[in-house]
């Protein structure tokens, strides 16, 4: 397989280690957040999560000392709440699972039907990359790493996959969709959405909206012409 894509490095776009040898942080979710780290006050955790974008972006690392300048906080209250910086990614990351997951819910249990709101659940799809593509490039490279088997993944699929399979369980009750294993059309729909956006993330041609304009009705209807 080519090392590049549009043109870039795969080890450019911070993409899965199944594209390219350079590994990723073997941080996990289950590294124990929140259990051998004090949980921070909503004050601090939504200063952070603003600036995870910044000190989580592929290629890059970061300092508690760059953390403290970013955010405004004390280097000392940082560290009175996590050990080291494993302990902030680890945060920022259950952080960008719990949020993200909120978002998916709600479009799969808005109005109308399954197709309707599915549609709605990959739009949100491609609004989450766009609002956080480190957070979410970081996410999908430690469940590449980890694999099927491993904790994140089980996480994961408790957490954001859930809704989406419910609804395309209610979609196959109703007639609506023809699907033969929940596990793999969840993974399926949402591997394509996290691709192609970190794809144009990397490329700086990322516009949610537009691609979801392109690429929804495929993802839902296939590829064969409208009769």
């Amino acid at each position: 397989m080519s090392r590049r894509l549009f043109g870039r490095p795969w080890q450019q776009l911070g993409l899965p280690s199944i594209f390219h040898t350079k590994q990723v942080s073997k941080t996990r979710l289950e590294r124990s957040y929140p259990g051998q780290v004090k949980t921070p006050p909503p004050d601090l955790a939504e200063r952070l999560f603003e600036v995870g974008d910044r000190v989580l972006d592929p290629g890059r690392e970061f300092r508690i000392e760059e953390l403290a300048e970013l955010t405004g906080v004390a280097r000392a209250t940082l560290y009175y709440y996590f050990s080291g910086k494993d302990d902030v990614v680890a945060f920022l990351l259950s952080q960008q699972l719990e949020r993200g997951t909120a978002v998916v819910t709600g479009a799969a249990h808005s109005q109308g039907s399954p197709s309707r709101r599915l549609e709605a659940v990959l739009r949100a799809m491609f609004g989450i990359m766009a609002e956080h593509p480190a957070l979410c490039t970081r996410l999908l490279c430690l469940m590449a790493n980890e694999g099927t088997a491993g904790q994140l993944m089980a996480d994961v699929e408790r957490t954001l996959m859930a809704p989406v399979r419910e609804l395309l369980l209610e979609g196959r009750g109703t007639g609506e969709f023809v699907v033969s294993d929940l596990m793999d059309t969840t993974l399926s729909l949402m591997g394509a959405v996290s691709t192609v956006s970190m794809a144009h993330v990397a490329n700086g041609t990322f516009e949610p909206d537009a691609i979801a304009d392109r690429l929804v009705p495929q993802l839902l209807h296939g590829l064969q012409p409208r009769r």
